[in-house]
């Protein structure tokens, strides 16, 4: 059996889950590929039996450059074993009822998915955040594990045992085993445990690049790691808008501060009506057993934002 591991990482969370996996799968089957999600084509899947295929969340689902990823760059895969994993802060959200569907929805079958809490560095997200030391060791052990299990599950529905294809959750059941933030109205808006709504659309929320500061076309970090090709610097503005999916990897990584963003409107927002949420939330994960705090409660930035902790740049592109 032949596999493949594909992720996609900006901080690393996801890229040491994905490594992780792959050695668990080498381990049950002797041979494992890994490689990131922009450096992968449909052809160089043809060989594949097993794939898998990994990322973090966004905006409570999928990063739109993984979906577009399934739709044009998984086909003629059909009946091949896949499987999907995420990592997250506090909320694995819709990733696993978006992505399972997709995958079978391009002919693949789905044999296992799994999630994992992860550090964050949200501009707008405390520092230190409830969720941050993780993946560890004992993480990335389970990861490890996973990766055997899925290989092993592989290895065994090929052999004809296909009551090993799990089910994916729906409704309630979904939502407990994978809880996303608030509740949604008719217009799409998230409403919060104080009856505010959420009234910030990240589609709309504005920045731009300062010329002054950009150092283009000696430096072209954020056209290289916009994950959906969203920034061009042929056009006056630069072209966000189109295609942007709101992950401000750009700003974060600016060595200039050139790409200039007014976070303070979010975070007011995040102050006011989104941060007892997750207290609260996170207390009743801890309490569960679904996660292991690392960051004692005390000492969660509750009121320092990642962005006034440090300014850009706060990332380096992996």
């Amino acid at each position: 059996m032949k596999s493949i591991v594909i992720y996609f990482s900006q901080t690393g969370n996801t890229r040491q889950v994905a490594r992780a996996i792959q050695v668990g799968i080498s381990e049950s089957e002797g041979e494992c590929d890994i490689t990131r999600i922009q450096d992968v084509g449909n052809e160089d899947l043809l060989k594949y039996d097993l794939i898998g295929l990994g990322s973090p969340v966004w905006h409570r689902r999928e990063p739109a450059n993984v979906l577009g990823f399934i739709e044009y760059s998984m086909k003629s895969l059909e009946g091949k074993h896949a499987f999907t994993f995420c990592t997250h802060g506090l909320y694995p959200g819709h990733f696993i009822g978006r992505v399972v569907p997709a995958l079978r929805l391009e002919g693949l079958m789905v044999i296992g998915w799994k999630n994992w809490y992860c550090s964050v560095w949200v501009p707008e997200h405390p520092k230190p955040y409830f969720t941050d030391g993780h993946p560890d060791e004992i993480d990335l052990r389970e990861a490890r594990d996973f990766g055997q299990e899925m290989a092993e599950r592989s290895r065994r529905i090929s052999d004809g045992e296909t009551n090993l294809i799990p089910e994916l959750p729906v409704g309630r059941e979904y939502h407990e085993l994978y809880p996303g933030p608030g509740s949604t109205d008719r217009a799409g808006r998230r409403s919060y445990p104080d009856g505010s709504l959420d009234m910030i659309d990240l589609r709309s929320f504005d920045f731009k690049v300062n010329m002054d500061k950009c150092n283009y076309p000696r430096c072209t970090l954020c056209i290289d790691n916009c994950p959906t090709g969203s920034i061009n610097f042929s056009v006056s503005p630069p072209l966000f808008r189109k295609n942007c999916d709101r992950c401000f990897f750009c700003e974060q990584i600016c060595p200039r501060g050139a790409i200039e963003v007014d976070w303070k409107p979010i975070s007011d927002f995040v102050q006011k009506s989104v941060i007892d949420e997750w207290v609260k939330v996170a207390g009743e994960a801890a309490a569960s057993g679904r996660l292991r705090r690392l960051v004692p409660p005390e000492k969660v930035g509750l009121k320092t934002p990642w962005y006034t902790v440090k300014k850009p740049p706060r990332l380096k592109p992996l």
